[in-house]
């Protein structure tokens, strides 16, 4: 299978679901061989402003290795590999488990 691709996409959207959609929403977008993962946020002040954006995780697929990089973004706003892994699942568990603090804060 190719990657990006809208399978992956809802994957990975389902598996970050908000439990407050009306607040708070994970959006997947396609990137060069992968995704970004995005937090959007309805605005703290009630304005009509869009939603802020906050990129939390970029997931690039190595076809030739068959290996998935999660990728986590340094204060600077420079991408910073995370870990390399197996599967679509352990790069959902390993966004979900957040060790080190680095995606969700």
């Amino acid at each position: 299978m190719s990657h990006p691709n809208e399978f992956d996409i809802k994957r990975l959207e389902k598996a970050f679901e908000s439990p407050f959609p009306d607040k708070v929403k994970s959006v997947v977008e396609k990137t060069k061989g992968g995704y970004a993962l995005i937090e959007t946020r309805l605005p703290w002040d009630g304005s009509d402003n869009p939603w802020t954006r906050n990129l939390v995780a970029k997931i690039v697929f190595v076809k030739s290795s068959g290996i998935w990089k999660l990728y986590w973004m340094r204060a600077s706003g420079k991408w910073n590999l995370y870990k390399e892994l197996k599967s679509l699942n352990d790069v959902i568990n390993a966004l979900k488990d957040d060790v080190h603090g680095c995606f969700w804060g």
